[in-house]
């Protein structure tokens, strides 16, 4: 059975798929079989995907009834994938998807902006997430806050991981906001290995290693 990593926030446009695709590129990277489910209707993960030759899989598998066979037969779809690591962007609403995405992940990382919009939408998915993990009785997922799409020159972004860390939940790597990262989607592409960016999306990589154990 795969790893699953969880790309889960209430709020959008914190660059979940920017951190999915890269992240797949990284472990790709790293010698590790990687598949993105895009579980989010908008189907921003495929539309950047396009006919680009990548070196992991990107497929549609969207949820949008949260019908018990219809979540089973989805997550079985998951966790039958011949691959190492699954990534799952998940949609910003709180629907099946989003649920489900929760329900089934090892970890859950939770991109998240400076702003208060973005770290309340933070503050949210985790309070989710703990009420999963009490409800079913069970430790997973666990949870990394990714400080994302960060301005280190403002005052908020210099202040986005202490701000995230209040949460009481592990803090990763910050993924700096770059037009870089916009550009490379733009075109099909994710960021290069040895750019500042590709750095960062590295040791985002390394620190889920460390968490995971792998």
């Amino acid at each position: 059975m795969p790893i699953i990593l969880g790309m889960v926030q209430s709020k959008g446009g914190v660059g979940k798929t920017t951190t999915a695709l890269n992240l797949a590129a990284e472990f790709s990277r790293r010698g590790k079989r990687v598949e993105v489910f895009d579980a989010d209707p908008a189907g921003h993960a495929m539309l950047v995907a396009g006919d680009k030759v990548q070196p992991f899989a990107v497929t549609a598998l969207l949820l949008e009834d949260a019908d018990t066979a219809l979540v089973a037969a989805w997550a079985k779809s998951i966790r039958s994938a011949s691959v190492d690591i699954v990534i799952i962007d998940a949609p910003g609403s709180m629907g099946a998807a989003f649920g489900a995405t929760i329900a089934i992940s090892d970890l859950a990382l939770v991109p998240s902006g400076a702003t208060i919009m973005d770290v309340n939408g933070a503050a949210e998915t985790v309070r989710i997430i703990r009420r999963h993990r009490k409800t079913s009785s069970k430790s997973k997922p666990d949870v990394l806050l990714v400080p994302s799409r960060i301005d280190r020159r403002t005052s908020a972004g210099k202040e986005a991981v202490a701000t995230l860390a209040a949460l009481t939940e592990p803090v990763g790597p910050m993924i700096s906001y770059k037009a870089t990262v916009a550009d490379s989607l733009a075109s099909g592409e994710t960021v290069a290995p040895d750019s500042p960016s590709g750095q960062e999306f590295a040791a985002l990589a390394s620190a889920i290693e460390t968490r995971l154990g792998i």
